[in-house]
């Protein structure tokens, strides 16, 4: 299969590595900063083409692109930012992929990545009808639920539509904030005990999960992406000190202090730890899904090159 991925983020670099070992892949960029840089070189040397395309400039070029692909596939997003910057990213981008979709003669599946913070605690079940229950608080989250609703009436009776609603993904090529701030205080041997815990879900998973379901094809499905345990927040910071060879000391810090501490992109997604998402669909696609240590500790190794480089700039 040929497959179009859109984004040149951390995701899209692991989910295209997976990919690629079976099908064609074309990813695009917009831009590339020094991070973004290493992703494009890691891709080239699998074989991954990538060209640079604005979605909603060059939207002639992504035609051409739809046009030749059978799997189209949305990872451009953002968390932080203005409410315009959120709307163009979260709504329009898939907006604009959508509906060039629904013209292509071709129809390719579109599986496009959204979000899974919807205002919902405690125990979080997929609900029957698209958006049915939730309740978002944020721009961000108003805009990802927003891009969803969209895509869905465009797709809906005009070609197949999967939404992917990831929880905390983790990766070896991961260089979000929250992950760089958590290496920068292993780097000094800092474990914060805090009682957090969140679902997450390992990006090479996601990447399994799209294999599936380009076979499978299903018509429309959105569910929440992820493991079906949840991991601690120190568990991350004590392979993080065993990757960089730091003895870690274990710091008791109180949640409130957590929340307060944390950079402002991720500091309204912390009333989401110890939420229980639904992983019927991702246990049934994957079977048991575990949490990939060697993951973090690859990712260790991959935030201290770019630190040693002088290039750890989260993305």
């Amino acid at each position: 299969m040929r497959i179009l991925i859109t984004g040149l983020g951390f995701i899209a670099t692991h989910v295209a590595e997976v990919l690629s070992s079976r099908h064609e892949v074309t990813v695009t960029y917009r831009n590339l900063n020094p991070v973004k840089k290493v992703y494009h070189e890691k891709l080239e040397e699998k074989g991954v083409k990538l060209i640079k395309l604005d979605i909603l400039l060059d939207t002639e070029r992504l035609r051409e692109e739809v046009k030749k692909s059978d799997v189209v596939i949305n990872f451009i997003g953002e968390i932080s930012g203005d409410e315009k910057t959120l709307y163009i990213s979260n709504v329009e981008v898939p907006k604009t992929i959508a509906s060039i979709i629904k013209e292509s003669e071709n129809k390719p599946i579109f599986i496009h990545t959204s979000g899974s913070t919807y205002g919902i605690t405690g125990e979080v079940k997929i609900e029957k009808e698209l958006g049915e229950g939730l309740n978002p608080q944020s721009p961000f989250e108003k805009t990802k639920l927003e891009g969803e609703k969209v895509v869905y009436s465009i797709a809906k009776g005009n070609f197949p539509l999967i939404i992917i609603r990831p929880t905390l993904v983790y990766g070896k090529y991961s260089a979000h904030i929250q992950f760089v701030t958590m290496y920068r205080l292993a780097k000094l041997g800092i474990i914060p005990k805090t009682g957090i815990s969140f679902m997450p879900i390992s990006a090479n998973n996601i990447g399994k999960m799209i294999l599936r379901l380009i076979e499978e094809k299903p018509m429309l499905l959105y569910f929440y992406a992820t493991e079906c345990e949840r991991v601690a927040l120190e568990k991350f910071f004590e392979i993080y000190t065993k990757a960089l060879g730091k003895r870690g000391i274990y710091i008791p810090i109180p949640k409130s202090i957590v929340k307060s501490a944390m950079p402002k992109e991720i500091r309204g997604l912390l009333k989401y730890e110890g939420t229980v998402y639904d992983c019927s669909v991702s246990k049934k696609l994957l079977g048991e899904l575990r949490f990939d240590e060697n993951e973090i500790y690859q990712n260790a190794l991959f935030l201290k090159e770019l630190d040693d480089k002088k290039i750890l700039i989260p993305t």
